[in-house]
């Protein structure tokens, strides 16, 4: 596959989010891939400066790109739809991270040729809460690199130092995590958002904990250290992942966090603590879910959506039109519910929607008068 010019959205480079994250992993990879990642996202911060020392171009703003890109890789709603009106000829995929956030809403528009799933929780959404065809629905989740998250020692035989990875968690939520690991004698940290200690560097961090509480993202980085992991954040909690669970991990998502926290479960959980099942966990983890077996699958889809793109039927406008239609309304009823509404993603996307239909209605009247014209000589 030739470079490919990739505009991927994101509502906000800030912080260390999940999808922040994601986005900066993957626009980082596919430059050392040999293709031309452009990131869109109208709220910036040091994150967003940490991809510009990478090389990785970042705007705010569309109307910085030049150049059409060859793909879109949308995350968030409006973000997605307003690149989308932005580069009417290019195709996108779509990635749904969450299963109840309003900007999760997938945009239902013909040139978005797949629509991905990060567990089997968000293509639920996806095809039964949405509406989306299972057919254009693929679960890829997300990916760990392997360079960044080395393999720690072999674990102790019993966990002495265990550590909380939560963007969502508080001191009260830890509470019950913190019982648990005292009546057990072990060490207890945390780190997150809401803690006031955000971890930077988590493949520095984890090498130093037996034990990780932890959902998602950082979940999978956890095992593929080789840390015992306990599905866990302020939703709910699961259970210990083992080697007769791992397989199915892409299953999980908020919905396997259906138990609630409490010290009793914590406890029974920890004490399935077995530090060569552990080893065989992170294994599994680390050759089924790199960055390289995930990118592929993903580059591939790429190249899917293109071809789809280049060989459908691109004459036909009005569907265009009464899927923006549909968007519109959706977002007529979503924007009284949200808070805080996301003005400057708003008004960029009301922008762009007012322009693409001008054209495209345009477009559309002068091959009626051409058709009229004919017909009348």
């Amino acid at each position: 596959m030739n470079g490919l010019k990739i505009l991927i959205t994101n509502t906000q480079m800030i912080g260390r989010s999940g999808t922040e994250m994601y986005v900066h992993d993957l626009a980082r990879a596919l430059i050392r891939s040999g293709h031309s990642p452009i990131v869109y996202s109208p709220d910036q911060g040091p994150l967003a400066k940490e991809l510009a020392r990478n090389s990785v171009p970042i705007v705010a703003t569309l109307d910085k790109i030049s150049e059409t890109p060859d793909i879109i890789h949308g995350h968030h709603t409006l973000q997605t739809l307003a690149a989308m009106l932005y580069f009417p000829t290019t195709p996108g995929i779509f990635v749904c991270h969450d299963f109840d956030a309003w900007h999760d809403t997938p945009p239902k528009l013909p040139r978005i040729g797949r629509y991905l799933a990060v567990d089997q929780t968000c293509a639920d959404r996806l095809v039964l809460a949405e509406g989306i065809d299972r057919s254009q629905v693929t679960i890829l989740t997300n990916p760990v690199d392997l360079q960044l998250f080395q393999r720690r020692c072999p674990l102790p035989a019993k966990p002495r130092k265990a550590i909380i990875f939560s963007s969502y968690g508080n001191r009260e939520s830890i509470q019950p995590i913190q019982r648990a690991c005292d009546q057990l004698g072990i060490e207890l940290d945390a780190v997150g958002q809401h803690f006031g200690a955000v971890c930077d560097e988590p493949h520095k961090r984890l090498p130093e904990y037996d034990l990780v509480f932890a959902k998602g993202r950082c979940a999978r980085e956890a095992l593929a250290v080789g840390c015992a992991v306990i599905y866990c954040d302020v939703f709910g909690m699961s259970f210990l992942v083992t080697s007769d669970e791992v397989a199915h991990l892409n299953q999980w998502g908020r919905r396997a966090m259906s138990f609630p926290v409490t010290e009793q479960r914590l406890v029974q959980q920890i004490q399935r603590y077995d530090a060569e099942d552990a080893a065989k966990v992170c294994a599994y983890i680390r050759e089924n879910n790199s960055t390289d077996a995930i990118y592929d699958q993903l580059l591939e889809i790429y190249e899917e959506v293109i071809q789809q793109h280049l060989t459908s039927d691109r004459g036909d406008y009005l569907d265009e039109l009464r899927a923006m239609g549909k968007m519109a309304e959706w977002w007529h009823v979503t924007r009284h519910v949200v808070q805080p509404r996301p003005k400057g993603a708003t008004s960029q996307f009301v922008r762009n929607a007012k322009s693409w239909m001008t054209r495209k209605l345009a477009r559309l009247q002068r091959k009626e008068s051409k058709s009229n014209d004919a017909r009348a000589a």
